[in-house]
C-alpha cells in the first residue's frame, strides 16, 4: 500500500512537470508569432539601421528559450528515467508479492487437502527462497519519510491548535485581570475617598468630643458647685429651723396630742366619743426642718380648725390632711381651687428639701410628710415598715439589686425621674394610743366595697368611706406630758 501511494504521487508529479513544459512551449510560440516581420518593402526604407538590433534581440531570446528548453528537456529525461526505474521496481515488487501469495495459497490448499508431502514442502520452501520479495530500500525510506512528514504535520497542527486555544485563554485571562484591575482601582479610589471622609469625620468627632468633654467638665463642676450649694443651703435651712424650734417651742422632746372623733354608730350616748393618740417628734438635731414645719402648722391652727381629717388608707399608711382638704373637689367637696393656698402664702405648706436621716427610718407607727418632691402639708402614719418605699434610693438599690428598674416602673411609671425617688421626711412616731390607730386602720375604703360609688381611680379606691375627723392637734408641754414609761414599753 505504501509503494502504491508513493508511485501514484510520483506519477502525479511527473505529469505536472510535463504540463508545465507544454505551457512554456505554447508561450514561446505565441511570443515568436507576435513578433513583427520585416516586409520586402522595408528594405528600401531609411530605418534599415535598426533591423540588425531587432534581429539580435530575437536571436538572444531564441537562444535563452533554447537553453531553457534544453534544461527542461534534460530535467524531464532525468525525471522520466527515475520514474521508469521506480515503476519497474514497483512492478517487480508486485510480481514478487503476487508470486509469494500464489505460492502461499497453493501451499495452504495442499496442506488443507493433506496432499503436500515432504518433498513438495521442500520444493515450496526452495521456491519461496528464490523469490525476491524485498522492496527497494530507497522506496521504503521515501514512503516512511512521507508518512513521518504527515504525522509531524498533524502533530504540529494539533500543537498549533492547542497553542491557539492557550493563547485565547491567556488573552481572556488578561482581559479579566485588566477588568479586575480597573475594578480594584475604582475600589481603591472609593476606599481612599472613604478613608479621607472618615479621617475628616474623625477629626470633627475629636473636636466635638473635646468640646463635649469640656462641656461635661464644666457641667460636672457646675453640678458639684450646685450640689455643694445645695448641701450648704440645706445645712443653713436646718440650722435656722433648729434655731426657730428652740426659740419658739423649746428643746423638746416635743409631744403632740391628736384627738379624733371615731363617731361610733353603735354608741348611743348623746355626746360624741373622742379618742386620742400621742406623737413624739424626733430630736431636733435629727430632723430640724420637718419638725419646725409641723410645729408651725400646729401653732397656726391648721390642724385644729375647720375640717382636718384622716382620709386615705392604701393599706400601708394612714394619711391625714389639714383644713380644708375635705372641701376640695378631689375628695368630694365643692372647692376646686388649691386648698392649701393660705398655707403656701404663709410659707408653711411644704419642706424646702427632702430632709431624711437614716438613723430615723420609716418603721411601723412612725410618721412622715407625704408628697414628692417638697413633701407636705399632709402627714401619714406608717402601718408597716415602709423604709423600702419611702426611704433613700441608695437603700432601695442595695436591697432590690437587679429588680430595682422593674420596681421603679411598677411604682412610678416609665417616665419617672429622680425626684420621685427621693425619700419622705420621717420626723416622729406614735408613743401612745396604738389601739386608736389600729381601729382607724380597720375602717373600710371605697375600693373594698362590693359596689363602688361614683368616681374611680387609685386615689378614690383608697379613700375612707367615713373619714375620721381630727378634733384637735396640740403641742404638749414637757411638764404636763401624759406619756409614761409604760407607753414607751408599748412601742
Amino acid at each position: 500500500m505504501v509503494l502504491f501511494t508513493l508511485f501514484t504521487a510520483r506519477r502525479f508529479s511527473l505529469t505536472t512537470s510535463w504540463l508545465n513544459l507544454l505551457r512554456l512551449l505554447v508561450f514561446i510560440c505565441i511570443h515568436i508569432h507576435n513578433q513583427p516581420v520585416a516586409s520586402a518593402q522595408d528594405t528600401s526604407s531609411p530605418d534599415k539601421a535598426s533591423e540588425p538590433s531587432r534581429s539580435i534581440d530575437i536571436l538572444e531570446a531564441e537562444a535563452r528559450t533554447a537553453r531553457e528548453l534544453s534544461y527542461a528537456a534534460a530535467q524531464l529525461r532525468k525525471d522520466l528515467s527515475t520514474c521508469q526505474s521506480r515503476v519497474q521496481s514497483v512492478q517487480k515488487g508486485f510480481q514478487n508479492l503476487y508470486s509469494t501469495h500464489l505460492a502461499n495459497v497453493d501451499g495452504l490448499r495442499k496442506c488443507k487437502e493433506g496432499i503436500l508431502g515432504a518433498q513438495e514442502m521442500e520444493e515450496l520452501e526452495a521456491k519461496l527462497a528464490k523469490l525476491n520479495d524485498k522492496v527497494d530500500p530507497e522506496l521504503m525510506a521515501e514512503a516512511q519519510q512521507t508518512e513521518d512528514d504527515n504525522k509531524r504535520r498533524l502533530r504540529y497542527e494539533e500543537i498549533a491548535s492547542k497553542h491557539k486555544e492557550l493563547i485565547l485563554s491567556l488573552e481572556n485571562q488578561v482581559k479579566q485581570l485588566r477588568l479586575r484591575e480597573k475594578a480594584w482601582e475604582r475600589t481603591i479610589s472609593e476606599l481612599v475617598a472613604r478613608r479621607d471622609l472618615l479621617e475628616r469625620r474623625e477629626g470633627a468627632w475629636e473636636r466635638t468630643i473635646g468640646e463635649l468633654m469640656g462641656e461635661v467638665e464644666v457641667r460636672a463642676k457646675r453640678e458639684s458647685w450646685w450640689e455643694g450649694m445645695k448641701m450648704e443651703m440645706e445645712a443653713r435651712i436646718g440650722a435656722l429651723s433648729k434655731i426657730g424650734v428652740l426659740e419658739r417651742f423649746g428643746p423638746g422632746p416635743h409631744q403632740i396630742s391628736v384627738v379624733v372623733d371615731l363617731d361610733d354608730e353603735q354608741d348611743t350616748s348623746s355626746e360624741p366619743k373622742h379618742s386620742e393618740f400621742i406623737l413624739e417628734l424626733a430630736p431636733v438635731d435629727v430632723m430640724p426642718h420637718s419638725i419646725h414645719l409641723f410645729l408651725s402648722q400646729i401653732a397656726e391652727g391648721y390642724w385644729s380648725r375647720g375640717t382636718p381629717a384622716i382620709v386615705i388608707n392604701p393599706g400601708h399608711v394612714l394619711q391625714a390632711c389639714p383644713h380644708p382638704c375635705l372641701e376640695s373637689a378631689s375628695l368630694g367637696g365643692k372647692y376646686s381651687g388649691d386648698p392649701y393656698f393660705e398655707m403656701k402664702k404663709a410659707g408653711i405648706d411644704a419642706v424646702s428639701f427632702q430632709e431624711y436621716n437614716p438613723n430615723y427610718p420609716h418603721e411601723k407607727y412612725t410618721i412622715g410628710l407625704a408628697g414628692r418632691p417638697h413633701s407636705g402639708p399632709e402627714f401619714y402614719i406608717n402601718l408597716a415598715n415602709n423604709t423600702l418605699d419611702h426611704g433613700p434610693v441608695e437603700q432601695r438599690k442595695k436591697e432590690l439589686g437587679a429588680r430595682f428598674e422593674d420596681y421603679v416602673k411598677e411604682m412610678f411609671g416609665e417616665d419617672s425621674d429622680d425626684k420621685v425617688l427621693e425619700p419622705d421626711p420621717c420626723f416622729g412616731k406614735v408613743v401612745k394610743g396604738f389601739d386608736v390607730v389600729d381601729k382607724i386602720a380597720e375602717r373600710i375604703t371605697w375600693g373594698s366595697l362590693p359596689t363602688k360609688g361614683e368616681g374611680g381611680g387609685r386615689l378614690y379606691d383608697h379613700l375612707l368611706v367615713r373619714p375620721v375627723k381630727i378634733v384637735s392637734v396640740s403641742i404638749l408641754d414637757a411638764k404636763s406630758s401624759i406619756v409614761d414609761k409604760a407607753s414607751n414599753d408599748e412601742l
